[in-house]
């Protein structure tokens, strides 16, 4: 099973104030997750009538994922907890880690999830929506953003503003989607195991990436992957002029790279690179009909 295939998730910062992330993160599980739905936190008995716990280790049941919803300098001792119950993925949204210049945060993350199976989306970004199975940590209301249906084309952004912005139009345009995943700050899982878990995923065909800049590191892993993989992989690069560079790494502390080395880089290993935003939705559009 791959990371993404949870039968059960807890919300740890929910509250009964209706315009809060975790209340509209919880409510939207409730609707549509085909799985178990636990609700965290220590300041309430239940919240819509369902038991509240304390804490993650006050659930007697096993967890297969966790989001995160409260203030910055509490994740880390929650991931730890995710991490003692076999947890496999974590989904942090608060934002105030290294976007803001605290890398210690994300540090402490890290050190929790070393050595574990447990596995960090975000922080600082909307984490994921999967139509399949019901599995939705965007905090926004159906009413504000309608959700696409179900499809076969994967959508991949650094930015949750520009997550939700898709979501919008490929519900507009009745375009289906297998997940739309917004990842953030990437401090643990990045786009090069995404394309991983996507490619073993058979709901999806063709990936697309709205991208803001690699791990130095991960460059090469992540050529040779696109390049290996028989599912479509077109990307818009984010952060072509100087000005454009600067205002992505203000955005998720990511470097965003020289473009010129990128778009090179793109026609070499067989990505299709897109444009602008306009060739993004046009190879969109084609794909998600042809497929």
């Amino acid at each position: 099973m791959g990371i993404f295939d949870v039968k059960s998730v807890a919300v740890v910062g929910v509250s009964n104030n209706e315009k809060k992330a975790g209340n509209i993160i919880f409510r939207n599980l409730i609707k549509r997750f085909n799985g178990e739905v636990f609700p965290v936190n220590p300041k309430y008995e239940t919240i819509l009538g369902i038991r509240c716990y304390k804490s993650l280790e006050e659930i007697e049941k096993d967890i297969d994922a966790v989001i995160i919803s409260i203030p910055a300098e509490g994740v880390p001792e929650v991931v730890k907890q995710a991490v003692n119950k076999r947890a496999k993925l974590v989904i942090i949204i608060s934002s105030g880690f290294s976007e803001v210049g605290r890398k210690d945060l994300e540090e402490e993350i890290l050190k929790y999830i070393k050595n574990s199976n447990t596995r960090v989306l975000g922080p600082n970004g909307l984490g994921i929506y999967d139509p399949y199975t019901g599995l939705d940590s965007f905090f926004i209301e159906d009413n504000r953003i309608k959700r696409p249906k179900k499809g076969n084309i994967a959508l991949l952004s650094q930015s949750g503003a520009l997550a939700m912005a898709f979501m919008e139009w490929l519900s507009e345009k009745d375009i289906g989607v297998s997940k739309i995943i917004s990842y953030g700050n990437k401090i643990d899982l990045d786009e090069v195991d995404l394309i991983k878990e996507l490619n073993e995923d058979s709901n999806t065909k063709a990936i697309f990436i709205y991208m803001e800049g690699l791990r130095e590191n991960r460059g090469r892993e992540f050529l040779e992957l696109c390049n290996k993989i028989n599912k479509p992989i077109v990307v818009l690069k984010a952060g072509k002029s100087k000005r454009g560079a600067i205002a992505v790494s203000s955005h998720t502390a990511a470097m965003a790279g020289d473009y010129e080395i990128y778009s090179n880089l793109f026609k070499q290993f067989n990505i299709i690179e897109a444009k602008n935003m306009h060739d993004f939705m046009t190879y969109l559009k084609t794909l998600a009909i042809y497929l």
